[in-house]
């Protein structure tokens, strides 16, 4: 194989994959697909195999593609990781932080401390974008996020990838001032009674969440709808009377400002994992270490609390 391919027909081999076929990926690219076979077949002479084969509509990896496929997205991952460490070098001392976290991490966790760390330098770039967990590990294992903060996922794949379960966060029932009831703790059976406002069965909050009280013997919750979002999920819980199962950090505001109660559970320790996911080969500049450095500092601190 000719380890001089050149970087462009890696990423075009990798979009043809990635689109399921050579029309997508040129209309992807914007250019004729005449351009993207010529690619293609150009890529195949240099490694000295066929690198694709169609079945039916379709094209289908060979074993030789495979392999390639896998190597091209490690090169392309960390091609574009060093482009932006060399970027951030050559900005100076300010530099950039680019963040992938789990939405309700990206809400509530993230912010403050990353408000911190740009108060600290004032001239800092920092970016947290927030959305599923998948989506969050796969930017830190394509190099477009420095880190990834989400609930952690023991089933996620993390080739690549350091992992790390940071700390635990419990999870409380969340209802507002006119709630389902007054008790200032509950026992698993008493919340499964309870009218709940839930996250979607697909998110992997709701798995996790759902793993835990399956273990506690409890099959399933009174859920009278699915919200995609933790600010949807407790406004609907006070509109209503409700109840939510939310980790206490996604109230805490909301607590202290008296719209909602957090109501402990009596007979078991529910909790969301966090976790921190990046490249094992990753460079971090002196920003983006800021940054570990205080998440690790409040995962330190969350478990002197648990201690306690």
């Amino acid at each position: 194989m000719d380890t001089r391919t050149p970087l462009r027909r890696l990423e075009i081999f990798c979009l043809v994959v990635d689109e399921g076929g050579v029309t997508r990926a040129a209309d992807r690219l914007l250019i004729a697909q005449p351009a993207v076979t010529a690619q293609l077949r150009a890529l195949e002479k240099s490694v000295g195999a066929t690198l694709v084969a169609r079945t039916g509509n379709r094209l289908v990896l060979t074993e030789a593609g495979d392999r390639l496929y896998a190597w091209a997205k490690d090169v392309l991952a960390g091609a574009g990781q060093v482009q932006r460490d060399v970027a951030q070098l050559a900005a100076g001392a300010a530099g950039a932080l680019v963040v992938h976290a789990s939405m309700a991490i990206g809400t509530y966790l993230l912010p403050p401390l990353v408000t911190r760390l740009r108060t600290e330098r004032p001239a800092a770039d920092i970016t947290v974008h927030v959305g599923e967990p998948g989506a969050a590990i796969r930017a830190a294992a394509q190099g477009v996020a420095d880190f990834s903060v989400t609930t952690f996922q023991d089933a996620a794949d993390t080739e690549g990838l350091v992992a790390r379960r940071l700390w635990d966060e419990p999870i409380v029932v969340g209802m507002g001032p006119h709630g389902p009831t007054d008790a200032t703790d509950l026992s698993l059976a008493e919340i499964a009674a309870l009218p709940m406002v839930a996250a979607p069965r697909d998110v992997a909050y709701d798995r996790m969440l759902s793993a835990q009280l399956h273990r506690h013997g409890v099959g399933s919750l009174t859920v009278m709808i699915r919200l995609g979002h933790a600010e949807a999920i407790k406004q609907t819980a006070i509109e209503n009377g409700w109840a939510c199962l939310i980790p206490g950090y996604a109230i805490a505001g909301d607590v202290a400002a008296g719209r909602m109660r957090a109501v402990p559970v009596r007979d078991v320790q529910l909790s969301e994992s966090i976790g921190l996911y990046h490249r094992t080969t990753k460079y971090f500049s002196p920003l983006q270490r800021a940054a570990l450095d205080l998440i690790e500092a409040t995962a330190r601190a969350a478990a002197w609390r648990g201690a306690g």
